[in-house]
């Protein structure tokens, strides 16, 4: 009886209201096939009960070869009888988590308001040309990339919110990039904050296309986190200068030059991308709905078969 209320309840939710109606007056009967498959594991200690379930008539529950089969599945560890209870709390929990969903999806959207991703591309010839000799020691063109992020201001113009700088001319030995965070400014965040704090974390990207002397390539030459900073804007803007000199900063990979390129003039085309994580504080209350509700992600049609599944276990 309950299998076919949760299977009418089903129905009625994946057909329109308005569709439902109209359809009234030509409804048929649905019918189901008579046969239903099911696969229990059973754990030792849920043996006595399992076995006890839907025992065929013709089985005497008292005879040797059952208690020595309860024995077998039991492998002697004590019994609990808890199955049905468990069944029923799963139940619960899944048709709880089905009217939670809409209150879950609110709440997803509210706390995604608290980290906010930007980011911007720009492609530019990366080595310095002038020198057609092959074996001319490499020399960058561009040396430093900077991002910047606007907000509108009181007055309706852009106003500077985020401006990062940082070096990506090459190492002493030209066998790299050294990858430096130069400068950080912030003066208002991308995302929300309930006190003012903000994690900011920095990263860059280098793409490029080259040939060597049989094919051409296309692909990621690195990807970097120049800068993470923990943040406060409540006392105002933020300011950092990095260190430039020695060895600060990280050493990544060149571009790669294509075989036979034209060193007369400037070479090496490559794409940067910088992209900026900005997480602000949560309330605590929204953390706490977050952890406690459903995934909104979860689909709701799987939520209601899981529904009827664990219902059909008491057919």
């Amino acid at each position: 009886m309950r299998q076919r209320v949760i299977r009418s309840c089903v129905l009625l939710l994946a057909v329109p209201p308005l569709a439902a109606a109209a359809d009234a007056a030509r409804r048929e009967a649905v019918s189901f096939a008579p046969t239903r498959a099911v696969l229990v594991l059973i754990p030792g200690s849920e043996a006595s009960q399992s076995l006890a379930a839907h025992r065929p008539a013709a089985i005497d529950a008292a005879s040797t070869p059952e208690a020595d089969l309860g024995r077998e599945c039991a492998n002697g560890e004590p019994q609990r009888p808890q199955a049905e209870k468990g069944l029923l709390f799963d139940i619960a929990l899944r048709t709880w988590r089905l009217l939670l969903r809409p209150l879950a999806v609110s709440v997803h959207e509210e706390l995604q308001k608290y980290a906010q991703v930007s980011g911007a591309s720009a492609s530019a010839d990366f080595y310095r040309g002038g020198n057609s000799a092959p074996a001319a020691p490499l020399e960058s063109r561009i040396t430093c990339l900077r991002f910047t992020r606007f907000a509108e201001g009181a007055a309706g113009a852009d106003e500077v919110a985020l401006d990062f700088v940082a070096g990506v001319r090459l190492d002493t030995g030209r066998d790299a990039i050294r990858l430096r965070p130069l400068r950080l400014f912030i003066s208002q965040g991308a995302a929300k904050s309930a006190d003012g704090h903000y994690s900011v974390a920095l990263a860059v990207r280098a793409d490029a296309v080259w040939r060597d002397e049989f094919a051409g390539h296309q692909g990621e030459i690195f990807e970097h986190t120049a800068a993470s900073e923990s943040i406060d804007l409540k006392k105002g803007s933020y300011l950092k200068y990095y260190p430039s000199g020695g060895d600060s900063g990280a050493r990544v990979p060149i571009v790669p030059v294509s075989f036979g390129a034209d060193r007369s003039r400037d070479f090496g085309r490559a794409e940067f991308t910088v992209t900026v994580v900005e997480l602000g504080t949560p309330p605590a209350t929204l953390s706490m709905l977050a952890d406690m509700l459903p995934d909104p992600d979860e689909k709701l049609t799987k939520l209601l078969i899981s529904a009827a599944t664990a219902g059909s276990k008491f057919q």
